[in-house]
């Protein structure tokens, strides 16, 4: 039993280490990425006549663009890593060596989630970053915006560089040298002193608020890219992308749309029950009122979360049990 166990382990972990390297080598991984922190640090840029609303502004938009971005990042990769497979027929390659197909799926998910944590590592800091440009009204900080700005050519330079001398894959080095870049630029912007105030500690201007609010954004990043890897075991690329995008949409709107009505109607009370309340991970609210999320919250979504994807992956390894496999 034990031997069981822990051949499927390897196997899973093989199986999450290759769709990992995999997502990693994708240019459309790097393209999102790369667009997540020149988006972040284009907005500040882009934001003027604000009056005095400017961090407000910029924090709502870099928030969104974490989402929206990692959203599409979800959708894309898991259809890549798994709807792409079955049609090629490599799944059926790897599926006839001891390896199940509950250990296949859940092990593309880890890898999947392990891309996406990659993902949300680095648009974080870089949000962090462009909320810290505009704290003061009517003032850019060019300590920290122009270590944001150089991040992205610093790191496909050092990428083509290590490319050119190594012939190792530029793209899946290019996104590590990219995270680095940008938590290096998040050290530098740091120690900037704000209104002529030095820091007491790297660190100390930047908004505490926006650091749970993209853990919020990158546990739903999670939930998402679960659901478009149970789809992405019966559709195509298409209809995963749309159907993963719709139940985004439908449950943005749940409290509109089936909170209101759960009390007094039974469908209401279901639908309400089953589309994820992605407003629990949405907190701009908190950031512009200055208030960091507390850690009971963050505790408290993340066991809904959790046990919400323990549902979804439970549901999609049904799923893919009795779905078709092309050799």
């Amino acid at each position: 039993m034990l031997e069981e166990m822990r051949a499927a382990l390897q196997a899973g972990w093989a199986v999450a280490a290759a769709t990992r390297r995999e997502m990693a080598r994708q240019p459309l991984t790097l393209l999102l990425t790369t667009t997540a922190v020149v988006g972040c640090a284009l907005i500040p840029l882009l934001t003027t006549h604000t009056l005095d609303e400017g961090e407000k502004i910029v924090a709502d938009s870099v928030l969104a663009l974490h989402l929206f971005l990692g959203m599409w990042l979800a959708g894309t990769s898991a259809c890549h890593s798994f709807t792409s497979e079955l049609r090629r027929g490599t799944a059926a390659t790897v599926l006839s060596k001891p390896v199940g197909r509950a250990t296949f799926f859940l092990g593309k998910f880890v890898g999947l989630a392990a891309g996406m944590l990659m993902f949300s590592l680095t648009a974080a800091p870089a949000t962090i970053m462009a909320a810290r440009v505009v704290s003061v009204p009517f003032f850019w900080d060019w300590g920290v915006e122009l270590p944001l700005l150089l991040s992205v050519p610093v790191a496909w330079m050092l990428a083509a560089a290590w490319n050119f001398f190594t012939r190792r894959p530029f793209v899946a080095d290019a996104g590590v040298l990219l995270t680095a870049s940008v938590w290096v630029a998040l050290w530098i912007g740091g120690g900037r002193p704000r209104e002529g105030i030095a820091p007491a500690y790297v660190g100390q201007f930047y908004s505490l608020p926006m650091v749970g609010a993209n853990a919020l954004i990158a546990i739903a990043l999670l939930l998402l890219a679960a659901i478009a890897l149970a789809l992405a075991t019966r559709f195509e690329v298409v209809a995963t992308t749309s159907l993963t995008a719709g139940v985004f949409l439908a449950g943005l709107m749940s409290d509109y749309l089936f909170g209101r009505l759960a009390a007094t109607r039974w469908w209401a009370a279901i639908a309400y029950s089953l589309l994820p309340n992605w407003q629990h991970f949405w907190m701009a609210d908190a950031v512009n009122l200055g208030v960091p999320v507390p850690l009971r919250y963050l505790a408290g979504v993340g066991a809904y979360a959790a046990l919400y994807l323990m549902g979804v992956l439970a549901i999609g390894t049904l799923m893919f049990r009795s779905a078709e496999v092309k050799s």
